[in-house]
């Protein structure tokens, strides 16, 4: 079952000097994706939470037996580049928060606030209780105190319990979001292996 990932991509010849002299290369810029009939076919998947510091490698043995096929798990769930489409441990995640929003202090500072139903505070206003994505209300926010978090803020005309987020909280929600993934079912791995092959070498 084990397959490389570049193991069947096709080769190319290519030179730097006018074809004075060539080499054989991978012809890296191949792509295959998942078929529609087997994206939207939830009996061919089953769901897995990524534990922390757990990597595709380290799934593909857990379900696959393999290390090989840690591709194809990141293939299933249409993730290009791991190091940004794939949980971060803790200690990466802070990493890249700092590096993106400067020194600890702007780290953790209030980025945004939310209502119970997810709406964003725009500068200084929120969307009321009653709004729709459609016909959003906006209530101006009169207390910017940061230090009332999780606790109701009065509004012009509501009390609304608010939840602020962090420039750390932000992309650490953003980052959870990437634990939840699809893993295809070991009984029809070898079905989508074959399929690829045939795809990757046409």
């Amino acid at each position: 079952m084990a397959t490389n990932f570049f193991e069947s991509f096709p080769r190319i010849s290519y030179t730097l000097d006018d074809y004075d002299s060539e080499q054989v290369v991978v012809d890296i810029f191949k792509r295959v994706i998942i078929s529609k009939e087997y994206q939207e076919n939830s009996s061919f998947y089953e769901t897995y939470e990524v534990l922390h510091g757990e990597t595709p490698e380290d799934i593909s043995y857990r379900f696959y037996g393999t290390q090989n096929l840690h591709w194809l798990i990141l293939m299933v769930n249409n993730v290009i580049d791991p190091r940004f489409e794939w949980p971060l441990s803790e200690e990466n995640l802070f990493k890249v928060v700092s590096d993106k929003y400067g020194d600890e202090k702007n780290v953790f500072t209030i980025n945004r606030a939310v209502n119970a139903k997810g709406y964003q505070v725009e500068t200084f206003f929120v969307l009321d209780e009653e709004s729709t994505h459609k016909d959003p209300i906006r209530i101006l926010f009169e207390d910017n105190d940061v230090d009332a978090i999780n606790t109701p803020i009065a509004y012009q005309t509501s009390n609304t319990i608010v939840q602020f987020e962090s420039n750390f909280e932000i992309e650490q929600n953003k980052n959870e979001g990437y634990r939840n993934i699809k893993i295809l079912k070991p009984e029809i791995v070898q079905e989508v292996l074959t399929n690829y092959k045939k795809l990757i070498r046409t």
